[in-house]
């Protein structure tokens, strides 16, 4: 692999798209296309020590990017699509991240590398807190001791944040929403990694299973699902998947199913294309019977009043 300095990588071939700064805010996008890469990236502050990058990255030809920063920081990534790799010249170990993978590292003298491999496409998300942020926000000492790494893996990552790199950022209203983001991520990554932590004698593994039976559950509503088949799915035990399924989500099962059903149920029915006994049928209801009732149940009012307030 070719060793190149970022400002060598970064510069041949840029185009700049968009910046902007304020006191509290910088922003620039910018595409940089040469005989390495063809790469789209955002890079901002979004106030003092809180750092964004969103990349998007066609790797034409391998090389190695290397790293260094001696300050105290915690890096939140999320990998969207691809695989990243990096060699840590400490310690000569290597580290992956996989698509639908969350890490998040606490370090400070890091000296590593990106090896980037040829024919490789990556996108991933990038926060960046450092140590004068973790100073004045505390409760980030408590959950992270020195050189602290921890990575999880969350299914339905791309759906959930692939709009960041949807956008163009090319106006004023980039700044609040990039700082909406980035604390969206930030709330959403810690709670995450709370679930993985409270789930006492269940692994990684474990935990993978679970999150895949959930991200069944959303993708096929429609579909019977019995404990027993989400079960067999997942290659998770019916006891242990129902017990930890309620651990993470706070929902049975059962609750879980039926509240993505009647979501759906609510997004037909307001298009006034269906009858309630198709939507019953089309979310998963043998009966309109038992959707009706589970229905008003859960919304205090019948699937009909949804239809009539649709035509208003």
């Amino acid at each position: 692999m070719t060793s190149l300095p970022r400002k060598k990588l970064f510069d041949i071939g840029k185009v700049l798209i968009n910046e902007a700064e304020t006191k509290s805010f910088k922003k620039q996008v910018a595409t940089v296309n040469n005989q390495f890469i063809n790469l789209k990236i955002i890079n901002a502050m979004i106030e003092d020590s809180v750092y964004l990058n969103i990349v998007d990255n066609n790797i034409k030809q391998s090389y190695i990017q290397k790293l260094h920063s001696k300050n105290k920081h915690l890096q939140i990534r999320l990998v969207l699509q691809g695989k990243l790799e990096k060699l840590d010249h400490c310690t000569n170990e290597k580290k992956i991240y996989s698509k639908n993978e969350i890490s998040l590292e606490y370090r400070e003298n890091t000296d590593e590398s990106l090896l980037n491999k040829q024919g490789q496409h990556i996108k991933y998300i990038c926060i960046t807190l450092n140590e004068v942020y973790l100073n004045e926000n505390t409760f980030f000492y408590d959950m992270f001791n020195k050189n602290f790494s921890k990575k999880f893996f969350e299914p339905d990552l791309a759906n959930r944040f692939d709009e960041l790199f949807q956008r163009d950022y090319s106006n004023e209203i980039d700044k609040f929403y990039l700082k909406n983001k980035t604390m969206e991520i930030i709330s959403y990554v810690l709670e995450e990694l709370e679930k993985n932590y409270i789930l006492s004698g269940f692994d990684e593994e474990d935990v993978k299973r679970i999150k895949k039976a959930e991200n069944i559950l959303n993708s096929s509503f429609y579909e019977k699902i019995t404990i027993e088949i989400l079960s067999r799915k997942v290659a998770l035990n019916q006891t242990k998947l129902k017990k930890g399924f309620k651990q993470i989500y706070n929902k049975t099962i059962h609750e879980y199913l039926r509240d993505v059903r009647l979501r759906n149920a609510i997004r037909y029915l307001k298009t006034n294309r269906y009858s309630i006994k198709e939507v019953a049928l089309m979310v998963g209801y043998t009966n309109q019977g038992s959707f009706s009732y589970a229905f008003s149940n859960k919304y205090k009012c019948l699937p009909k009043d949804i239809q009539k307030n649709s035509d208003l």
